[in-house]
């Protein structure tokens, strides 16, 4: 009878040993979202394409507007602004009406904006989208900022951290 449960026990121990690696050993690119003016910190995992993107309302035209970001490296690139305003194009400096501006900024690790006044403006991240009402009030400096860590820690600050 002992011998019989030697091999489960075995295959057992190497199922938690490879799952234990597993956690501890694949990293996870995920956005930072941090109040500075409230102490208050999401993060979000960016899944593989470390891609997302701020949308709101542009508080002149009133006019819907995304820029799009992607996570490289250590820094996060800003790919593209997104609007079918031309006004917004306009004030942005855009000389033609399509839709998407494409371009390949580095804003480096990290960078901050204001929330703004206008309701309205938030995160999208794959399929998921997050007001950044949940996080600050108009006028808070929020700051974004791009992390790479152990799957095992990421599970455990989205368990005991938030």
């Amino acid at each position: 009878m002992k011998l019989k449960k030697r091999p489960l026990l075995l295959v057992i121990g190497i199922l938690i040993l490879a799952g234990g690696l597993f956690l501890f050993v694949k990293k996870r690119t995920v956005l930072q979202v941090r109040n500075l003016d409230h102490s208050q910190t999401l993060r979000i995992s960016t899944g593989p394409s470390g891609a997302f993107s701020i949308f709101y309302i542009n508080s002149i035209y009133n006019e819907p507007v995304s820029e799009e970001f992607q996570i490289k490296g250590d820094s996060i690139f800003l790919k593209g602004v997104r609007t079918k305003s031309p006004g917004v194009m306009g004030y942005y400096g855009f000389d033609d009406t399509r839709e998407l501006h494409p371009m390949n900024r580095n804003l480096g690790a990290a960078f901050i904006f204001k929330k703004g006044m206008v309701e309205g403006q938030g995160l999208r991240i794959g399929e998921k989208k997050i007001f950044l009402n949940e996080i600050g009030e108009k006028g808070d400096s929020i700051q974004l900022s791009a992390e790479f860590m152990r799957l095992g820690h990421y599970i455990f600050l989205m368990l005991f951290n938030n």
